[in-house]
């Protein structure tokens, strides 16, 4: 079906401040083979009659250029005032916004394959309350599109104009953060990058120099000697820019403090750092001319990813899971403007897994699936990745999807076992991390079955604790919900017979366990009892879940190897515990009760205790996961 795009001002406005003199007859000729059209209104004529292309020598009008490219549709004011009044009219767009979308919704109901091109993302939330049936997508997203259609020699200058685009999107989206909530927004435009991201390797932008340049400030910033003319051109941006070096330090030093107590601190720290070192650059870099300031914003997006990344993860370990993913979300836009497909393809996995944690399965699934895409690119393993996308397409009912990416995992698998046996152990770690034991078990089970395999003792051992904390963990929701999931990931992995039987032995005994476990105390006490009375001295239990009840009280569930499931009742007050969390006991007192019926079917515990000195409780945060990644 022939693609028709019906395209807002604020796209041809981006246009004329960044396309070359190339981009007009490069986009004739892509429109011409695909047989595609351009649609406006009169009202984006009257808005754009004096913008010119900054970047072309006589600076000619962007809709001169553009007028034998564009099919231009008048649409009735009474339209226009009915999808106010069917919006609200306090809420809906400007006119010209509402022309081009009653413009898009006709020509979506001709039974033509419509896109809105608008940065403006009240025309997508408006249009999907009015029903208006079309799809949108921001003007970066449109010139990505447009460039994968170009020819292997063209392609690299579009993709570059999609880049520069987005980052001008990116800017200033974030710059109204204080104005709205802009969430939705970002998610949006992620949305439409991972729809819509060709799949092939990123290629330089058309003028060497520029990158010439981009490097030559990135060595500058990294303390290395460079060319002199290099240096001339570049005037004060390395002066300019250096502010940003501070982040990196401030990453590096993130392990040395991982309470959560302390993370909670050291995410306002990066957060207030962050912001000071781009309110630096940013007056200083306002002065100068857009190329200047693309240069530096292309040459500083590595250290902005790293920052949000570890921004992102320090929110997802205390439990706020929406920050993180705004967070995240940021990662992934710098990400894509520094061409590392490796720090792409970790954000978006960090996205899919807060998506799993929200039980979003559609979304997961479109995550995860980029992920692989990109670890393709890199040759970087891929099993975790078509696991969870096997998973996610499995709980939306895609059947025929699930088993794809389960059989092409399986053949990942039987590549290189010992990998693959790696990838779904810490994939079973970081769904019990995100409260998804039913997920964790059977990712886990198969993780069991290759070190069985394998012979490895030591991945044995640890894999037995992650299932039988998996199994303690595991509510009758997670088992409902999950149902038929098991008979997905048994395709995953085959075992002899000789191996089932031996597979079997070690999970009854894990079975054992965890009916031990799920019996109350026997003993429990009402007078205060020194803590190590329960705890041993020394012990680290993990983290299952917390809850907090309408009173504010906490409900900390934590795990350990040999007592298996207990609650910690924790008084009013804002605890940063979440699941992963490690914790540790010093010197106290604690009382212990039975579970009632309700809390120890719900949460499979054994005990209540109650803490007298609640001060001795030490909840640790894996930071070093995040100078990990910053590393990497």
């Amino acid at each position: 079906m022939t693609q028709n795009w019906v395209v807002d001002s604020n796209c041809f406005i981006h246009l004329g401040s960044m396309a070359s003199d190339t981009f007009i007859k490069d986009l004739k000729k892509i429109l011409q083979k695909s047989n595609q059209m351009l649609f406006v209104t009169p009202g984006v004529h009257d808005e754009i009659r004096n913008v010119r292309f900054q970047k072309w020598s006589k600076k000619p009008k962007v809709l001169d250029e553009f007028d034998s490219l564009m099919t231009t549709t008048a649409i009735d004011d009474g339209q226009i005032r009915g999808l106010a009044q069917l919006i609200g009219e306090k809420t809906s767009p400007q006119d010209v916004d509402l022309s081009l979308m009653v413009l898009a919704s006709q020509l979506q109901r001709e039974g033509r394959d419509v896109i809105l091109v608008t940065d403006d993302f009240k025309m997508t939330t408006s249009g999907e309350k009015a029903n208006l049936g079309y799809t949108t997508c921001p003007p970066s997203t449109f010139i990505q599109r447009l460039s994968a259609q170009s020819p292997s020699d063209k392609k690299g200058r579009m993709k570059s104009l999609s880049r520069r685009v987005r980052a001008a999107e990116m800017r200033y989206a974030i710059s109204r953060v204080h104005q709205y909530d802009i969430q939705a927004k970002l998610t949006w435009m992620v949305d439409s990058l991972i729809e819509d991201r060709p799949q092939s390797q990123k290629t330089t932008s058309s003028g060497v120099s520029e990158v010439n340049l981009k490097r030559a400030l990135q060595r500058t910033l990294g303390g290395e000697q460079i060319k002199g003319n290099h240096l001339k051109k570049l005037g004060d941006l390395p002066e300019i820019c250096q502010p940003i070096l501070l982040l990196d330090t401030h990453l590096s030093q993130l392990t040395s403090t991982n309470t959560s107590e302390h993370l909670r601190e050291v995410y306002d720290e990066t957060l207030l750092l962050l912001s000071e070192v781009l309110e630096a650059i940013g007056l200083d870099l306002a002065p100068l001319d857009e190329s200047s300031a693309e240069l530096a914003n292309s040459a500083l997006s590595g250290y902005l990813y790293r920052t949000e990344t570890a921004l992102g993860l320090m929110a997802k370990m205390s439990g706020k899971r929406e920050t993180a993913r705004l967070h995240l979300s940021r990662a992934l836009q710098s990400a894509t403007l520094i061409d590392d497909s490796f720090a792409e393809m970790h954000a978006v996995f960090q996205l899919g897994l807060l998506a799993i944690a929200s039980e979003k399965w559609e979304r997961s699934a479109r995550l995860f699936e980029t992920a692989n895409r990109q670890a393709q690119l890199i040759s970087a393993p891929r099993t975790s990745y078509l696991v969870c996308a096997g998973i996610s397409r499995h709980l939306h009912g895609e059947t025929q999807a699930a088993e794809h990416h389960i059989l092409e995992a399986k053949n990942l698998l039987l590549a290189d076992k010992k990998q693959a046996t790696l990838d779904l152990m810490n994939l079973g770690e970081a769904l019990l991390a995100i409260d998804q034991p039913g997920l964790a078990l059977e990712v886990l089970d198969e993780a069991m079955e290759c070190a069985l395999q394998l012979g490895s003792q030591e991945h044995l051992e640890i894999l037995s604790e992650y299932l039988l904390m998996a199994n303690a963990a595991m509510t009758q929701t997670d088992i409902l919900q999950h149902e038929g999931l098991r008979n997905l990931l048994d395709g995953l992995n085959q075992l002899s017979e000789q191996e089932a039987e031996e597979f079997a032995k070690k999970i009854k005994v894990i079975e054992q366990r965890v009916s031990e476990h799920n019996q109350p105390f026997e003993e429990t006490w009402k007078v205060w009892q020194p803590s190590s009375k329960l705890i041993p001295e020394a012990a680290t239990l993990r983290v299952v879940r917390a809850e907090v009840d309408e009173n504010q009280d906490t409900l900390v569930v934590v795990h350990h190897p040999e007592l298996g499931s207990i609650g910690l009742w924790l008084p009013e007050g804002d605890w940063n515990v979440s699941s992963g969390h490690l914790l540790s006991f010093a010197a106290t007192r604690v009382k212990l009760a039975q579970p009632t019926l309700e809390l120890q079917e719900k949460h499979s515990i054994r005990g209540i205790v109650a803490v007298e000195d609640t001060s001795q409780l030490m909840f640790n945060a894996p930071i070093d996961e995040i100078r990990t990644d910053h590393e990497g």
